[in-house]
């Protein structure tokens, strides 16, 4: 997996960087405000979405990429299998924010289930939010040993 000659990988990785830190904040700003909820939400579960889609580009061309290295030093191997860990992190924080924003639709119609489906929601988002934070440190200094040691 190529773009004029560049491994794909580490290029997309960066639209991971951000997408999914971004997603991760505005996903617990969401949960826990009303008006931020009301104004940005279904933005944030967009940039969700782009943040789980980049992430499973990112781990298919880094396995792609992995695959054209005929011996893997420890560090590689570090950052392979952390790099697994993030996509399941990436799509139930999709899952949360999308859950939150249903949640409000519940709310607004006066349905007493909505206030549930808030908590439900914010609290999944906010597990998955802070997980997929950590992961996104972790397996970027790996890649980061990976390949400038250390």
């Amino acid at each position: 997996m190529e773009i004029m000659g560049l491994p794909l990988h580490p290029l997309v990785v960066h639209a991971v960087v951000v997408l999914v830190p971004l997603s991760a904040l505005a996903g617990i700003v969401i949960s826990a405000w009303t008006a931020a909820r009301k104004r940005y939400g279904w933005l944030t579960v967009a940039f969700a979405a782009a943040a789980a889609a980049s992430t499973f580009v990112a781990q298919e061309a880094g396995e792609s990429f992995a695959a054209t290295f005929a011996r893997k030093t420890e560090a590689m191997e570090t950052h392979i299998n952390l790099g697994g860990t993030l996509l399941v992190w990436v799509i139930i924080l999709f899952v949360g924010t999308a859950a939150v924003m249903l949640a409000q639709r519940l709310i607004d119609q006066q349905n007493p289930r909505g206030r549930v489906a808030l908590i439900a929601g914010g609290v999944v988002t906010a597990i998955s939010a802070v997980v997929s934070i950590v992961q996104v440190i972790r397996i970027g200094h790996s890649g980061s040993a990976a390949v400038w040691g250390g």
